[in-house]
């Protein structure tokens, strides 16, 4: 399991307004799952969540 997927989408997230998306990408079944809760933890919106072939993409609108 690696936290940089986490660390990043804090920073990205952090210097955008509400209401704005962010689409994550990345690969890791812990990940995928990692970003999502803290996502939803820390109030925002998970919009869509998709995996293929151990790849991931999160689309997250800011709260």
């Amino acid at each position: 399991m690696c936290p940089l997927p986490v660390a990043f989408t804090k920073r990205k997230l952090d210097s955008m307004i509400s209401d704005q998306l962010l689409e994550v990408t990345g690969e890791g079944e812990l990940e995928f799952d990692n970003v999502q809760r803290w996502v939803k933890n820390q109030g925002h919106q998970v919009v869509q969540a998709q995996k293929t072939d151990g790849e991931f993409k999160i689309l997250i609108k800011k709260c």
